[in-house]
């Protein structure tokens, strides 16, 4: 049996395939049989590998698995032959059991496959770039170089991000969705302690101090740790870059509430009399946009001897 033609199905013109668990296929309407079965064979007890071309065969299966094994439903991309397909697997459930899958397959608009080419075409840029920093890297030596050896590893870094954000672009146009923050955890110790050390600033050459207050180990804390990182790092900057002579910082870390209210708690001293310019603001108010993103919370108070407190409050990780 290739269809049933009494089911409302036969009758879509996307193509749509039923299959079992164990990824084999027990029904498809006539818009898949024409777009996907070469032969007339009967598709019933076909793996579904054997309807899609290269890598849809593991995009497929892939979904395939994850909705029967984790119940909801999954968008990916396939590609068969010169036409792009949008693919929508849900779940078909009897008695509280996962017991197959709907696939409906939808042809993409040619703007979605434009932006896949972009993205393989900036791929090679990125390796160039990468490959020019590594070797002038390696060329940089002495003490009078130093500080052209930190604008090197900076630059580096700064390419890393940008490898993980095609990569990411790259899975949200395959039909992957990214993780949210909140399923996104930090080690705060470790995010903390990078963040000082990636200023581009020398503290020592402003003589400002930067004072650590953290324990050797705290709970891994919800969020992406690159864009708190980046952010922390955009406001330190900021506020040493503009802090006066002398000035010192205090950085202090900790865990605070039990249970479900758990929080791991990030406080930033700043020095009384210490200006809070625009430039500081906008980079308080971006490290506030991406802790509100991860379920958390950011306060500033200002006090005439104590000075600026800002507090971040984010919440413990699962």
């Amino acid at each position: 049996m290739s269809y049933d033609p009494r089911s409302l199905l036969a009758f879509l013109d996307s193509p749509v395939v039923v299959g079992d668990p164990e990824g084999r296929a027990v029904y498809a309407n006539p818009a898949f049989l024409e777009s996907f079965a070469e032969r007339p064979d009967p598709i019933t007890g076909r793996p579904l590998s054997e309807f899609f071309e290269g890598g849809g065969r593991e995009s497929v299966l892939a979904a395939v698995a994850e909705v029967c094994s984790g119940g909801r439903t999954i968008r990916f991309r396939v590609r068969q032959g010169d036409i792009g397909y949008a693919g929508l697997a849900s779940p078909i459930t009897a008695d509280g059991s996962q017991v197959g899958v709907l696939i409906l397959l939808t042809e993409e608009a040619v703007g979605e496959e434009r932006l896949l080419a972009f993205h393989r075409e900036i791929q090679g840029p990125l390796d160039e770039v990468e490959h020019c920093l590594m070797a002038i890297l390696e060329q940089t030596g002495g003490r009078r170089s130093e500080q052209y050896r930190l604008l090197l590893e900076e630059g580096l870094r700064a390419h890393a991000r940008l490898r993980k954000w095609s990569e990411q672009l790259h899975a949200l146009l395959s039909g992957f969705e990214a993780t949210p923050a909140t399923e996104l955890s930090l080690d705060p110790v470790q995010t903390v302690r990078a963040a000082v050390a990636d200023l581009r600033v020398d503290p020592d050459a402003s003589g400002v101090r930067v004072e650590l207050l953290l324990p050797a180990r705290l709970p891994r804390a919800k969020g992406d740790p690159d864009r708190f990182g980046d952010a922390l790092v955009g406001l330190l900057r900021e506020c040493i870059a503009h802090a006066p002579y002398g000035a010192a910082y205090t950085i202090a870390a900790r865990a605070v509430g039990s249970g479900s209210g758990s929080r791991v708690l990030i406080s930033i001293v700043e020095p009384a009399g210490a200006a809070a310019g625009t430039a500081v603001k906008d980079r308080a108010e971006a490290l506030r946009e991406t802790v509100a993103a991860s379920g958390g919370s950011l306060v500033t108070t200002e006090d005439e001897r104590v000075g600026r407190t800002t507090a971040i409050q984010l919440p413990v990780a699962s």
